[in-house]
């Protein structure tokens, strides 16, 4: 949302700086914040149950390819995406699948277990499943390049892209000052505050947002560039599975990793999840958190839908999900005329982050709300009031 959001406000004549830390070398290790793009593949599509995150996605996918030809940088692949679900956990999307379809003029098939099976036989489900198959350009980008797409683009305008860690934020009858982890400080007229799960943390705003960090298990799997090759065809999946363990399962075709290998990445909720309430609490999660815990279940659940699936190797990692009350991201003034915030991605921003981006750069540069979507949809909810 940031990186986003810097692009746009790039294109408005004032100074332009964002403050934000690289992604760590050793996570293991990092004592630091952490980001959610530290990854090769998120799922894009438009189809939701939800028409404001469709819209959402809808106009940010429609700045992929001018992103790419901008800053040189692809980060887009549009590879079609799958949902898939046992009836009673299907009804109810596709219930909004046609409305959202016909307002958004999206291509997709409703497709039985049978034709499933027909269509894409390299998956495997229960036979009691449906299905939805949207067309490209649902597919998968890689939020490391997104980033630095929309980063490239904002410094050739004359945006100041500071790699620090922002500690503090303090408003006054002039302005605003920034203060690092650096001891350095920063001017300026407004801020944005984008800062994820750490919105909260430090002392970026006065009063806490009413904002739920949860953990969040990814399980990738090594395959030779052979499997990789044979799954090349592979849709992006997301799949309500039927299981004591895992819930709400997304899967990705094989993808290559900076490392010069391909995984298969799989992530969902689980029974182990838990809630994060602290600074300390999301640290250790993401540089000791017991991923492991639920390993076996994910693999076999991977196994499963991609049956004679060739893996050489099995790692899990570690991410946090922001969550707001209301399911939409926090785009909001929170100190009149100088501190804006833009988070909350309730685990589907970052398909989105480039509308979201714009959202929140319209806000701080006009001062007042000019997007066709309500603003009472982003509105932001601090915790002294729940």
């Amino acid at each position: 949302m940031g990186a986003a959001a810097t692009r746009y406000l790039s294109q408005v004549p004032a100074r332009v700086g964002v403050i934000g830390p690289d992604e760590p070398a050793d996570l293991e290790t990092h004592q630091g914040v952490f980001a959610s793009h530290y990854d090769q593949g998120r799922i894009t599509r438009r189809l939701s149950k939800d028409v404001v995150w469709a819209t959402l996605a809808q106009q940010a996918i429609g700045q992929y390819r001018a992103i790419e030809e901008q800053s040189g940088i692809q980060f887009y692949f549009p590879r079609g995406g799958l949902f898939v679900a046992p009836p009673g956990a299907a009804g109810d999307y596709l219930l909004r699948v046609g409305e959202i379809g016909r307002r958004l003029d999206v291509a997709y098939e409703q497709l039985t277990a049978t034709e499933l099976q027909d269509r894409l036989p390299l998956l495997r489900f229960p036979d009691n499943c449906l299905a939805v198959l949207e067309a490209p350009p649902a597919g998968y980008i890689n939020p490391r390049e997104l980033i630095k797409a929309q980063l490239a683009i904002a410094a050739q305008r004359g945006a100041t892209i500071i790699r620090e860690t922002a500690v503090a934020v303090a408003g006054d009858g002039h302005g605003v000052s920034v203060t690092t982890q650096d001891g350095l400080s920063y001017r300026a007229d407004k801020v944005l505050i984008a800062a994820g799960a750490f919105t909260n943390c430090f002392d970026l705003l006065r009063r806490k947002l009413a904002l739920r960090v949860k953990s969040e298990t990814i399980i990738l799997a090594r395959v030779p560039a052979a499997e990789a090759a044979r799954l090349q065809t592979m849709p992006t999946v997301i799949y309500r599975i039927e299981s004591p363990v895992l819930k709400d399962i997304y899967l990705l075709p094989p993808i290559q990793y900076p490392d010069g290998r391909f995984y298969v990445k799989m992530g969902c909720d689980t029974s182990a999840d838990q809630t994060l309430y602290t600074l300390d609490d999301m640290r250790a999660w993401m540089t000791g958190g017991d991923s492991d815990v639920v390993a076996e279940a994910m693999a076999a659940a991977v196994r499963t839908i991609i049956p004679g699936l060739k893996a050489l190797a099995w790692e899990t990692k570690r991410c946090l999900i922001t969550y707001t009350p209301h399911g939409k991201p926090f785009i909001d003034e929170v100190e009149a005329g100088r501190v804006y915030v833009a988070t909350g991605g309730n685990g589907s921003s970052a398909k989105s982050s480039d509308a979201i981006g714009r959202l929140a750069a319209d806000l701080v540069a006009q001062g007042k709300w000019a997007a066709e979507l309500e603003p009472d949809l982003f509105r932001v909810c601090f915790a002294d009031e729940l």
